[in-house]
């Protein structure tokens, strides 16, 4: 029982680099490369890497020899700040911790087994690992948390670039924090620093997205020349449009995805145009077959979709049915604008 005792009493501990050096009586490359190949758990922290006291034999100046097993279980996708806090929290039905299982001889091997069975989704829902409990006040909290202003620093310009690149490819739900910092070429310790969670991240690159592209529509001359040259455009290399639909598709809700974004494309130019109208320039003839086909889609998409327009247009007090309406009434008016001989 004298790891137990041991555990429970330095839980709470962690090292940093110079003092893991020093007990070890080994270098910082030698530190390294035992943290990558998983033989000590060490993660960021703010601007230093840190480490659980509680995988350190004190009295013999070495790592347990059950901690290069236990972490070789767990999925790699798990971030190492995750396991780290995984690691002692209490597991459910007990009064200990997986570090504490790990550490009694009698216990070991149900400490494999729970990391053996850990995994990124696992821990995330884990309750007792949850920021906050009640849904409403983690939305509100997200509500309130305001993305970092893109250009701030080149650190965070690349972080969201990257950042949008891998969500618009593979979706969000199935890129690490860890694997956006690689890709921009900075710590893992420096993206949670500036952004906490990937949600933030995310709300962050939608917000950027959204802004690149109403700066561009701002620049044009009227709302005919806004369509013109943006519609269909290549603007984002389809990265917004793409990360809705996966962020759609994995469930994430309108207000978390969305957060503060809100769209001003287009918005300046018709407010102008609709206080001096200008008839605009546009073919004789219209093909009854794409105007149905528009409607079609658009209907198609409508349920997925209409939370998300809410969202980005700011009208939460609108209902679902006065905002479908309203639509419904916009292409009653396409149908009738683009009707022969009009």
């Amino acid at each position: 029982m004298e790891h137990l005792s041991e555990a429970a009493a330095l839980a709470d501990d962690v090292w940093t680099t110079p003092q893991v050096a020093s007990f070890l009586g080994i270098s910082r490359q030698a530190i390294n490369r035992r943290v990558r190949s998983r033989k000590m758990l060490g993660y960021a922290g703010d601007g230093v890497t840190l480490f659980p006291v509680w995988q350190f034999d004190t009295e013999n100046h070495t790592v347990h020899p059950e901690v290069p097993e236990f972490l070789a279980l767990l999925d790699e996708e798990i971030e190492p700040a995750a396991v780290a806090l995984w690691a002692i929290t209490k597991v459910d039905g007990s009064d200990r911790s997986p570090a504490e299982l790990l550490l009694a001889p009698e216990t070991k091997d149900d400490a494999l087994r729970l990391a053996g069975a850990c995994t990124t989704g696992s821990i995330e829902k884990h309750p007792a690992l949850q920021v906050e409990a009640d849904p409403e006040v983690a939305a509100e909290k997200i509500a309130e948390w305001k993305p970092t202003r893109p250009g701030a620093s080149g650190a965070q310009e690349a972080i969201l670039r990257a950042a949008a690149d891998l969500f618009s490819r593979k979706g969000p739900a199935k890129v690490t924090l860890r694997e956006i910092a690689a890709e921009a070429d900075v710590s893992y310790g420096l993206i949670h620093r500036f952004y906490r969670t990937k949600e933030n991240l995310l709300v962050a690159v939608m917000e950027l997205l959204v802004s690149y592209g109403g700066e561009r529509l701002s620049g044009e001359d009227d709302a005919y020349a806004a369509i013109e040259n943006s519609f269909g455009a290549d603007i984002d290399a389809g990265q917004f449009g793409r990360m809705l639909t996966w962020s759609i598709f994995e469930g994430t809700r309108p207000d978390r995805l969305l957060g503060g974004v809100r769209s001003r494309g287009y918005r300046s130019q018709i407010d102008a145009l609709w206080g001096n109208p200008v008839e605009p320039q546009v073919r004789a003839e219209f093909d009854s077959n794409v105007l149905a086909s528009l409607i079609a889609l658009v209907g198609a998409v409508w349920d997925l979709y209409e939370p998300y327009l809410t969202e980005l247009a700011d009208n939460p007090d609108r209902s679902r049915e006065d905002v479908r309406q309203e639509v419904t009434d916009m292409l009653k008016v396409l149908i009738y604008a683009t009707r022969p001989n009009r």
